[in-house]
């Protein structure tokens, strides 16, 4: 037994070290879908973790070799999918059928196996925020077919194998869940913190020029009004109503501006999220009816919240308004409710309409970015900070011509 424990302890540091590799060139996060260029990148890295765990193996018994090559692919394909899940598995086929013996077909099928179950549970691993549920199943379906290959083809193992060799493979498996998880969480945090730090150069640079800007628009818009309704000149009165909607929305940029350094101040309260829902709907309706859109809601629950009910309001009606616009011809939002973390409740605003790619969602909330023709993408900063401000959190989840899927989690009474 004690022979064991120093190639497990290198096969683990193996694969945490490339863990690590992985998160600093393309940092791990919930938002939106992995492109073709990082999916590639995994797959590689992820081979390269399998076969450093192949050439320190934990047992070699005869013409088998036991190692925890399986656990790279395994994470890679119920977090990236399939094209890197099957470049890892490709590696690791290679690799054990170059290393020979009668047993080489054995591990290339254990080695399809991983790929098959962590495939399957792929797509309910991306969706779920608590990963060690769906995470759990596939371990145990694979532990269950992996050692009923091992009773039917290998007989020559006894108990103190299953357990010097399962038992670790479980347990890396389960730390890598967890490691991953705090790797996105400590990038998601870093991200707020340069966000934030935008906002608040934003917030100065708005209050130093906002009033004195503000002051001279509103001078020329009334004279503009007012020489238009005296005058004869037909080009004056032709184009005075486009450029007082002009400096109308210029101002309308000075006060948003305003609102994201000194917005109005809060007051939580207990309020019912139905109802606000519903409220909101209400207001926007018409507007989606005009676009082709429908707004349903699947809320069933009369969830109490603790927040601001006129800013939250607010931020509905902006996340609503930019998924109406996000919708070309025809189609509909759905809003939903989601329990995933103690405490809060998300909020699903969900759309079928053009989609973000990841370059795009990256932008999201940046000042003066907007995917609009006519936008100027303060409205989401706005809404960020809302939420922020009543101590909850919005998540972006997009694909490119599929829809849109913004969440907002808020804190529960």
């Amino acid at each position: 037994m004690a022979e064991l424990i120093k190639p497990i302890f290198v096969n683990i540091s193996i694969i945490v070290s490339i863990t690590f590799i992985a998160n600093m060139f393309f940092p791990f996060t919930y938002k939106g879908s992995i492109n073709l260029k990082e999916k590639i990148y995994f797959g590689v890295l992820s081979s390269i973790a399998a076969l450093l765990c192949m050439a320190y193996p934990i047992e070699v018994l005869r013409s088998t070799v036991f190692d925890l090559r399986t656990v790279p692919l395994l994470i890679v394909t119920l977090y990236a999918g399939i094209i890197p899940g099957g470049i890892c598995a490709l590696f690791i086929i290679m690799a054990r059928w170059s290393i020979g013996g009668e047993y080489a077909w054995v591990g290339v099928l254990i080695t399809v196996v991983a790929l098959l179950t962590s495939l399957s549970y792929s797509k309910m691993f991306k969706d779920s925020h608590k990963k060690w549920k769906p995470g759990l199943l596939a371990i145990f379906l694979y532990f269950l077919f992996y050692i009923l290959i091992l009773n039917i083809y290998i007989d020559f193992l006894n108990m103190q194998f299953y357990v010097a060799y399962f038992v670790p493979l479980v347990i890396t498996f389960f730390l890598m869940l967890i490691l991953i998880d705090r790797l996105i969480r400590i990038n998601m945090q870093l991200e707020e913190t340069i966000y934030l730090g935008k906002l608040s150069i934003l917030g100065e640079m708005a209050a130093s020029i906002a009033h004195e800007i503000r002051n001279p628009l509103t001078t020329v818009r009334g004279m503009i009004q007012f020489l238009s309704t005296d005058t004869e000149d037909k080009q004056l009165k032709q184009y005075a109503p486009l450029l007082v909607d002009e400096l109308d929305r210029s101002n309308k940029i000075i006060s948003d501006y305003l609102a994201l350094v000194k917005p109005n101040e809060l007051t939580l309260t207990e309020i019912n999220l139905k109802r606000v829902v519903e409220d909101t709907i209400s207001l926007l309706a018409p507007l989606g009816v005009y676009h082709n859109v429908v707004i349903k809601s699947k809320l069933k629950v009369q969830h109490q919240v603790i927040a601001d009910e006129q800013h939250l309001k607010q931020c509905l009606i902006n996340l609503i308004k930019n998924a109406i616009e996000a919708i070309e011809d025809e189609g509909q939002i759905v809003i939903k409710e989601k329990m995933t973390t103690p405490g809060h409740i998300d909020l699903l605003i969900e759309d079928n309409g053009k989609g973000m790619t990841s370059e795009e969602l990256k932008k999201i909330g940046l000042p003066f970015y907007t995917t609009k023709t006519k936008g100027t993408g303060l409205g989401t900063m706005i809404t960020y900070k809302l939420i922020k401000n009543m101590k909850g959190s919005i998540f972006y989840k997009s694909l490119p011509n599929k829809g849109t899927t913004v969440t907002v989690r808020i804190p529960l009474t």
